[in-house]
């Protein structure tokens, strides 16, 4: 068995790249802040939060992800339901916004529009993911709804895996509907790779 070896954060401090320091103290100055965050991305959330919710693009979003739940297509069927009408996956979020997006869009920073990672500008990095992710659901969205987002940046870190070292960017972001009410939280980290 392979003891792993515990990299102290003044090592960390040292292996970073100037690039991976700007981002690094990027994400540090918003910790505490709150960001209304509601770009379209053209692969990542293709239908942003600028328009209503439209009936067709839930339906899309269901077939999708092979959801077929009457409550998203059929409306005689969610009429008659607890709910009265029509309403969206619970992850339907996620059509529209990332629920852990970091303020300022840091995914922006890392790719470009056609979802090429920027390795002109950030040549040590190899990828991102999503990790820890816990969502907290309130009232559901309904075609016709106008979803915004805030988030709020938790103090970033840096963890050694096998291949790469692993920036994690922690953060929350609430969902409120027209009326103010809360549709959603979405608790979780962003995980930047870079070359180690």
């Amino acid at each position: 068995m392979t003891q792993e070896h515990v990299i102290t954060e003044q090592e960390f401090e040292a292996r970073m790249t100037p690039e991976e320091r700007s981002l690094f103290d990027d994400y540090k100055s918003k910790v505490g802040k709150e960001f209304v965050f509601a770009p379209r991305h053209p692969m990542f959330y293709y239908w942003g939060m600028e328009d209503p919710v439209q009936w067709s693009s839930i339906k899309r979003w269901a077939t999708i992800t092979e959801d077929f739940n009457p409550l998203w297509f059929d409306k005689e069927y969610a009429k008659n339901t607890r709910w009265g009408g029509v309403i969206a996956p619970p992850f339907y979020l996620l059509a529209l916004d990332d629920p852990i997006a970091q303020g300022e869009d840091i995914v922006s920073k890392v790719y470009y529009p056609n979802n090429t990672m920027a390795r002109d500008k950030y040549p040590t990095f190899r990828g991102a993911m999503v990790a820890d992710s816990e969502y907290e659901f309130g009232e559901p969205i309904r075609p016709g709804d106008k979803i915004t987002a805030s988030y709020r940046c938790s103090d970033p870190f840096w963890k050694m895996g096998s291949k790469f070292r692993l920036l994690f960017l922690p953060g929350e972001s609430t969902y409120t509907n027209q009326n103010g009410k809360m549709v959603a939280i979405g608790r979780g980290k962003g995980v930047y790779m870079f070359k180690a």
